[in-house]
């Protein structure tokens, strides 16, 4: 099975290094015209599905990219694979975080933080973030193609599941409109791409309608 997961487009929060979260964010302008430079760079591909975060900035790069496809297929959103929610982090730099929450911030950094002050638990998020990934699985046969646009934690959270890596973290980065693909085979899994933005190349705000 082919999957293809694709980070929603940039937002302003991104681009100010906001932890989003959970809240809804909008897309920026730059972000929409990601979404739609996605949509030309898999205007021909065919998917079984496209399985999307029902989160605004995850659904609108969705739509907007579904619009630009030749063939696109049914989009069906899935509140669990929502990014995870970060408690009282949301809306603050991870500097302001750093302030107020030192110890927090540092355990975050070595990967031993087990939630964010009133945030969910990475237990709990990878459990919802698999749970959401195999029921898109067992809808559709192995040998087709699955397209799911989603969070950068989410992205995290799967590359960790399939490739096999437990409790450590997925050493990867994924950006806004970045794709990243895997090859997936009963219980084995294969990177073939890893956030590929050559789609991106030439993107810049000023150059926006």
């Amino acid at each position: 099975m082919r999957v293809l997961l694709v980070r929603h487009g940039i937002t302003e929060w991104n681009a100010g290094r906001r932890f989003q979260g959970q809240t809804d964010v909008d897309l920026s302008l730059l972000g929409r015209a990601q979404a739609r430079a996605l949509g030309k760079r898999l205007c021909d591909e065919r998917f079984a599905c496209c399985v999307s975060s029902d989160l605004r900035r995850a659904r609108e790069t969705a739509e907007v990219m579904l619009a630009e496809m030749s063939s696109p297929p049914k989009l069906r959103l899935e509140p669990d694979l929502r990014e995870m929610h970060f408690g009282q982090w949301e809306g603050l730099t991870f500097d302001e975080v750093s302030a107020r929450w030192p110890d927090e911030a540092a355990n975050f950094r070595r990967h031993t933080l087990l939630a964010p002050p009133e945030g969910e638990r990475w237990s709990e998020f990878d459990a919802r973030v698999s749970g959401a990934f195999e029921r898109a699985r067992s809808e559709v046969s192995a040998n087709d193609a699955l397209l799911f646009v989603v969070h950068g934690g989410v992205i995290h959270a799967l590359v960790r599941r399939l490739l096999g890596f437990g409790d450590r973290p997925a050493p990867i980065h994924v950006d806004p409109a970045g794709i990243t693909e895997l090859e997936v085979d009963g219980a084995s899994a294969w990177m073939r791409l890893l956030n590929d933005r050559c789609h991106l190349d030439g993107l810049l705000p000023p150059l926006l309608p």
